[in-house]
């Protein structure tokens, strides 16, 4: 504990002692002879609330104080805890009393009278009867329990604490005084005092210290005890029991505990405050314009009223300008609560830039569910948009609320273009009805949709083969443009349902999930395409999914490692640790300390993603744009008779496969359920009024539709159009022009770029000849890839953006046996097999990854006689080991087997390419986990890798 010593004034005309208001009250009380080891309970404190009604002082806490409680009496009062330490100041009005009282016009007056005494704890204590211990026989209190007529009855000990300060004092150094009355026992009794205190009985300082490491850390009991037993340093074993039995200081694990559950429940029934976030905020987030509003709650308000919980909304200028720019149409609102260990709602509000990119537009933490802070979180970024003034200078500033519990953010120009977008939600009706007046419209997202619609097919047990073709269905329905045209698809989707072959239990669950929770008068227009399509905005791209604000509660999950509370989460995210007055192992000042944010993360994605280059799109939209160029280089591309339409020729596309996008995996589609869809297909075809033809695609270039991909039906053409759109795009660009070679070759310039300048791929995987060839031998060498692994070469390696698929997989209830912070359990050994390789041997240089191996393999031809010149290669020269030529032969066997026939058309230059690489990879393989430490002929060669590909290889 810090020391107070020289703030003691010892008073001479009586055995009192003055000294400030604030911790030197306790301490000098804890560190008094008489006191050391005792409890101490108190009465009211008098005078002090009559002045405070009159006007004359104030009562603040003194900075870190977190133990205390807030309550509301009937006739709307608020009363808190007293403490020794509070500092009462003096209003105007006071000052102006305490001027006549130094000039004698007035009376001084007591403002603080105060009497705390003995509990009497461990029977040692002479009652007031006489009694030591124990009540005399002739005491009215004997036979009373604990010999107490009730709480207040100061019977079992002559012990008393008098403090007491008058309005003149207030302005001295020393404003409170304090006298110490009676005694525990009597000077010449022969018994010792041994008082025993078992209840928790730390200072007002040791609880705060506790209290404040428990909520903004969410410190365990055993955590604090070992931050206070390493403060006390150098002290002895008999020092720290001493402290143990004063139980001043520190107390025993089970006392210590009960003490953090009853701070548990108090912040859980909302009698007490998040006193340290509120410093978070006023300290720190108010001062740099961050926080949009804050309230504080008030518990005498009802229920599910906004006014009984904490709301705060917090936001960054960037953000505001972006919503400015990007938000004026549309954006999308999600609420978590899984961001923080308290479980406080954490809404997450999202816009889409015309790039395709996130930003985020504020968060909103409150105590209460979703829809608490929906509508105040709406009108707080109403209140501070800046103008439609690219350099808009106009100020804000801040107000309180008119109940007096917290203030807001306004700025100046807000009126002037007042913001109301069509918000983007869950099928959540509270929530709905919550913005309906704050808000242009609401429609729903598709991420949750088939969230939802997964969760069903779980429940329901639908195989898993037959769930990504019903989401289909339910998709060809999400793209009608009108309410008729939604209703007559339904009909063929409940046909399509018949068809499959599930129980007749399940079709009826599905059918009537479709027609009761979506496409019912509440959920159908802010489901269907046509719903989210308004007259006045043809121009912009309305949102259908909320999986941008999925990406940025990921970005905070990994930001918001370890223990989280809700300020934790504010400081995290703002990179700003707030000054605690807590428990550390050294003596160190802890200051506000800037830190990595994710604030500034997302600020440096935000102006970076402001360049409007190709380079600067998302990879998926990227993805489509050059593939549509690859396409309309291949010359798949006729005009059709109907302006604005295009065939696009099928090529090289199994029409049973399907990336998810979700992890982007490929997924194979049940061929009878397609089949069953086709209907539904061929309804959604024909609103187009083109006449079909066999293995073309039909494309509209104006409104980016494409009826017969899958692309298309699973994502939209709100986002980004598919690949077929691209390339019929870019063939009437060339119709315009009437100069297709000079439109070729900008394309072919634009796709050896893309490839080029991906940075997704190292160094040394990059291909030589695309990225060193002239433009005509990169574009013919990605031709040779396309033509290897398809669609594939187009895919990043990994995204950060990839999840769970929730139509294919699901979370493991399975508990995790090992800790996360715990020890893990030792690997498991593999068993390996030594392969003697000749030192004459000389292996390339340049391996080209196996992943490239494995896409190229699709393409074997039982034609490659690949097995006989296998054998003939001198893999191993000097002891040729068996098991491993034995697993080569076995794996090219089950290829040729059963990849025969699936491409007889490859080029023979392109078999004889495969061909060399495979046999480079058989022999190159052996040394991919070869170190200096071991010579190579005695490299050991796990069986585990040899299964893995043998697996990749049956896979292909």
């Amino acid at each position: 504990m810090e020391t107070y010593d020289h703030l003691i004034k010892y008073n001479d005309d009586d055995s009192s002692v003055s000294v400030p208001f604030g911790r030197a009250a306790e301490y000098y009380i804890s560190k008094h002879p008489l006191l050391k080891n005792i409890r101490l309970k108190a009465r009211s404190r008098l005078r002090t609330p009559q002045l405070i009604k009159e006007g004359i002082i104030t009562l603040k806490r003194v900075e870190g104080a977190v133990d205390f409680v807030e309550w509301t009496t009937s006739n709307g009062n608020t009363k808190s805890t007293n403490r020794i330490d509070d500092v009462i100041e003096l209003t105007p009005k006071g000052n102006e009393l305490v001027e006549k009282i130094s000039s004698g016009k007035a009376k001084d007056k007591l403002c603080w009278s105060w009497v705390m005494y003995c509990a009497g704890d461990g029977n040692t204590c002479q009652h007031l009867c006489g009694g030591i211990g124990k009540c005399n026989p002739d005491c009215p209190n004997v036979n009373l329990p604990n010999n107490l007529k009730n709480s207040n009855d100061r019977h079992r000990c002559r012990l008393r604490v008098v403090s007491e300060s008058r309005l003149s004092w207030i302005n001295t150094p020393h404003q409170l005084r304090i006298k110490i009355d009676g005694w525990h026992i009597p000077p010449n009794a022969l018994v010792v005092h041994s008082p025993q205190v078992t209840r928790v009985n730390l200072t007002r300082s040791a609880r705060d210290q506790i209290i404040i490491s428990r909520r903004a850390d969410r410190w365990t009991a055993d955590d604090v005890k070992t931050k206070i037993l390493v403060s006390k340093k150098g002290a002895t074993e008999a020092d720290l029991n001493q402290d143990v039995v004063k139980n001043r200081d520190i107390c025993n694990s089970k006392q210590l505990k009960r003490l953090i559950v009853r701070d548990d429940r108090r912040v859980k029934d909302n009698s007490g405050p998040w006193t340290v976030l509120q410093h978070y905020i006023q300290d720190v987030l108010k001062p740099r314009g961050h926080v949009l509003y804050y309230q504080n709650p008030n518990l005498s308000a009802e229920e599910n009223s906004p006014d009984r919980y904490y709301q705060l909304i917090v936001s960054d200028d960037l953000w505001l300008n972006n919503g400015r720019d990007f938000g004026q149409h549309f954006f999308c609102i999600d609420g978590n609560n899984g961001l923080n260990m308290d479980r406080a709602t954490v809404l997450t509000m999202v816009i889409e830039t015309k790039s395709g990119h996130l930003t985020p537009l504020a968060f909103a933490l409150s105590n209460g569910d979703d829809k608490i802070p929906v509508r105040v979180a709406i009108s707080a970024i109403k209140a501070n948009l800046p103008c439609n003034k690219s350099d808009c200078s106009h100020a804000w500033y801040y107000e309180d609320l008119p109940n007096n519990k917290g203030f807001r953010r306004i700025r100046e120009c807000s009126s002037i273009n007042p913001w109301n977008p069509i918000a983007m939600i869950d099928q959540h009706v509270p929530i709905m009805h919550e913005i309906e007046n704050e808000v242009r419209g609401t429609i729903l997202s598709w991420t949750h949709i088939m969230l939802k619609l997964a969760e069903k097919f779980k429940t329901w047990d639908v195989p898993k083969l037959l769930r990504y073709p019903i989401a289909m269905g339910f998709k060809i329905i999400g793209r009608s443009r009108s309410d008729e045209e939604a209703d007559d698809l339904m009909k063929l989707f409940k046909n399509f349902i018949d068809a499959l072959a599930i129980g007749p239990e399940q079709k009826s669950l599905i059918k009537d999930e479709l027609e009761n929770n979506w496409m019912n008068d509440e959920w159908r227009n802010k489901i269907i395409d046509c719903g989210r399509i308004f007259d006045d905005l043809l121009d912009e791209k309305p949102m259908t999914s909320n999986n941008l604000t999925e990406i940025i509660s990921r970005k905070v999950e990994a930001q918001l490692d370890g223990k989280m509370t809700p300020l934790a989460f504010l400081e995290r995210l703002f990179g700003v640790k707030l000054r605690r007055d807590s428990l550390h192992a050294d003596d160190a000042p802890v200051e506000q300390s800037d830190q990595t944010s994710l604030v500034a993360l997302l600020n440096a994605q935000s102006i970076a993603q402001q360049d409007q280059s190709e380079q600067a799109l998302p990879n998926d939209i990227q993805c489509h744009l050059n593939l549509g160029r690859l396409y309309f280089l291949y010359n798949i591309v006729e005009p059709a008779e109907e302006t604005n339409y295009y065939y696009v020729k099928r090529i090289n596309e199994a029409s049973l496969t399907f990336t998810s996008p979700y992890d982007g995996k490929q997924i194979q589609l049940d061929a009878n359920a397609m089949e069953s869809l086709k209907p539904m297909i061929n309804s959604f075809t024909n609103r187009q009024g083109v006449v079909e033809r066999q293995g073309y695609y039909i494309v509209n270039i104006k409104t980016g539709e494409c009826s017969m991909c899958l692309d298309f039906i699973w994502h939209g053409r709100f986002r980004s159009v598919c690949k077929h759109c691209h390339a019929a795009r870019i063939f009437a660009e060339g119709q315009q022009l009437g100069d297709f070679s000079q439109i070729i070759k900008e394309t072919k310039q634009r796709l050896v770029d893309y490839f080029r300048s991906r940075e997704d791929i190292s160094q040394q995987q990059r291909n030589i000849i695309i990225s060193q060839g002239s433009i005509e031998e990169a574009y013919l060498e990605i031709v040779r890839l396309f033509s290897i692994s398809g669609d594939k070469i187009f895919d990043p390696p990994a995204s950060k953006d990839f999840c769970r698929d929730p139509l294919r997989n699901f979370k493991s209830k399975r508990r995790n046996s090992v800790k996360p912070n715990g020890p893990s359990k030792p690997n498991k050994r593999v068993r390996t097999k030594e392969i003697n390789i000749g030192q004459q041997i000389e292996f390339s240089d340049t391996q080209a990854p196996l992943e490239e191996m494995i896409n190229e393999s699709i393409y074997i031809n039982s034609s490659l006689n690949i097995s006989n010149q296998l054998s003939q290669t001198d893999i191993c020269p000097e002891e040729p080991n068996k098991t491993l030529k034995h697993w080569s032969y076995r794996c090219l066997r089950e290829m040729e087997t059963h990849l025969a026939n699936i491409c007889p058309e490859v080029p023979i230059e392109i078999k004889v390419y495969w061909q060399e690489l495979f046999l480079n990879k058989i022999i190159n393989y052996k040394q991919i986990k070869s170190s200096n430490q071991r010579q190579l002929n005695q490299y050991e060669l796990p069986l585990y890798e040899q299964n893995e590909i043998d697996k990749a290889f049956l896979k292909a």
